[in-house]
């Protein structure tokens, strides 16, 4: 009976129909750094080239770490400081998000700005 009751409460609420972003139920949306590659400058590279629900539509707003007008918003996977495009580059390897402290502070190799790698990643490849 305590199901049935859950199963009736439940079925008003579109079981088993995709969301607004075209994702199915269970489906989760991808993370920024897995649809987006930053290159420190500002310039966002799609990874996926179809601009559709792989690629959602990004708004402008004011980013955390520098205060400009930007896109892309998320935390660096080093230090959890905030990054946007302007300030934030992708790991050449695992393609997760760094700061440009950590690039800059950390960063092991004469051609770092240009191919960063990670914390995890400089472990294995550097």
């Amino acid at each position: 009976m305590l199901f049935d009751g859950a199963a009736t409460s439940g079925q008003g609420q579109g079981q088993g129909q995709t969301t607004s972003n075209g994702l199915g139920q269970g489906q989760q949306q991808p993370a920024l750094s897995e649809q987006y590659q930053l290159l420190g400058d500002g310039t966002i590279l799609l990874r996926n080239l179809r601009a559709d629900m792989a690629n959602p539509r990004l708004e402008r707003q004011k980013s955390r770490c520098c205060q400009r007008q930007t896109l892309i918003h998320d935390i660096c996977v080093n230090c959890s400081m905030d990054l946007c495009e302007e300030c934030g580059y992708s790991c050449g390897e695992c393609s997760q998000f760094i700061c440009r402290s950590c690039v800059t502070l950390f960063g092991n190799r004469p051609d770092e700005a240009d191919d960063p790698l990670c914390d995890r990643c400089q472990m294995f490849f550097a």
